[in-house]
C-alpha cells in the first residue's frame, strides 16, 4: 500500500471509486476532469492516490486559492474504498496534504467550498464516515449553508412587462457579451467582488455568455450568471446588484433571464448554491432547500 501522486491514466479509476461512494454527487468523466484538472490552480503534488496491489483504493485533491490576500487551502475531494476505511489510510492523506500545504505558507484549510470551481459548497452530513474523520483530524465547523432547487418545469419566467418598466426608469436589461469584459472585471475590483472573476471569466467563455446585465447611463448596475461551475448541471449564479440600486426588481429579472436559459437548456431542476436569502429564492422561483452543507476549517501550525 503506498501514497503515489495523481495521474490522468487514473481517471477511471478515479471516477468509479467516487461514484461508488458519493451517492449525492455523482460524476461524470467530464465533470471529474472539470474538478481536477480543469482547475486553475491544480498542482499535481496535492492530487494523492493510494495504491494497493496494483488497485486504487483512496483518492484526495488539494488546491490553494487566495482569500483576502492570505492562501487558504481546500480538501477539494477526499474518497477511501470502505473495504479499506478504519486503517488511517484517511488520516495518512489529509496529514500528507497539510504537511505540503503547510510548506506553501498556507496555514488555513477548508473543506470542499473551493470556489470557483468546486463541486459542494461545503460537506454533506449524511457522509457521516467523511464528517467524522475529519473531526477527529482537528477540523472545527464553524458554519452553514445550504443548496436550493428550483423546479422549472411549470415556470416560463416571462421578463417582458418586468424589462418595460426598468427601461421606463432608464435601465436596460440585456444579454452580456464579450465587449462587457473589461467593465464588469473594473466593476468587481471596484466593489470587492473579486471572489466571482473566476466565475464571471468562465461565463464569458460560453457562447452565448452566460451572463445577463442591468445597465444604467452605460454602467453595469447588476448581473447575474449561470452555468460558471458544475457545467451543465443547471447551476445559478453569481448575482449582484449595487447597494445604490437596490429595491427596483433587478435581481428578480436577472434571475428569471438565467433561469430561462437554464430550462431551454434542457433541465427541470435549477440549483441555487450558497442562497441568501432563502425567502427571495422561495418567492422569486419557489426554490426551497435541497441539501445542507457544514462548513470546517483547520488552523495549520506555523
Amino acid at each position: 500500500m503506498r501514497i503515489r501522486l495523481l495521474r490522468d491514466t487514473d481517471i477511471e479509476n478515479i471516477l468509479a471509486l467516487w461514484n461508488r461512494h458519493a451517492g449525492f454527487d455523482q460524476l461524470t468523466p467530464e465533470l471529474l476532469e472539470e474538478k481536477i484538472w480543469d482547475d486553475a490552480d491544480y498542482l499535481n503534488d496535492l492530487a494523492l492516490v493510494v495504491e494497493h496491489r496494483g488497485q486504487v483504493i483512496a483518492f484526495a485533491f488539494a488546491v490553494i486559492r487566495p482569500l483576502q490576500n492570505s492562501p487558504v487551502g481546500y480538501i477539494k475531494m477526499l474518497v477511501v474504498d470502505r473495504r479499506f476505511q478504519c486503517r488511517g489510510i484517511g488520516r495518512r492523506l489529509l496529514e500528507t496534504l497539510e504537511k505540503r500545504l503547510l510548506e506553501r505558507q498556507v496555514h488555513s484549510v477548508r473543506i470542499a467550498e473551493s470556489a470557483p470551481n468546486y463541486l459542494t459548497p461545503g460537506l454533506d452530513p449524511r457522509y457521516t464516515r467523511a464528517m467524522v474523520l475529519f473531526e477527529k483530524n482537528g477540523y472545527k465547523r464553524f458554519k452553514e449553508t445550504w443548496n436550493l432547487e428550483a423546479d422549472l418545469a411549470r415556470q416560463d419566467f416571462t421578463t417582458t412587462e418586468a424589462e418595460k418598466a426598468l427601461a421606463g426608469k432608464g435601465i436596460k436589461v440585456r444579454r452580456g457579451c464579450s465587449d462587457d469584459s473589461a467593465s464588469l472585471a473594473a466593476l468587481l475590483q471596484k466593489t470587492g467582488w473579486t471572489a466571482w472573476a473566476g466565475a464571471i471569466k468562465n461565463a464569458f467563455a460560453s457562447e452565448p455568455v452566460n451572463l445577463h446585465l442591468a445597465i444604467k447611463k452605460q454602467n453595469i448596475i447588476a448581473f447575474a450568471a449561470h452555468n460558471t461551475n458544475n457545467y451543465n448541471t443547471g447551476w445559478f449564479g453569481p448575482v449582484a446588484t449595487l447597494d445604490e440600486c437596490r429595491g427596483l426588481n433587478l435581481c428578480s429579472v436577472l434571475l428569471h433571464r438565467c433561469l430561462r436559459d437554464i430550462k431551454d437548456n434542457g433541465h427541470r431542476f435549477a440549483i441555487i448554491p450558497w442562497a441568501n436569502p432563502v425567502s427571495f429564492y422561495l418567492h422569486h422561483c419557489g426554490a426551497e432547500v435541497s441539501r445542507v452543507f457544514y462548513r470546517y476549517e483547520k488552523l495549520l501550525a506555523k
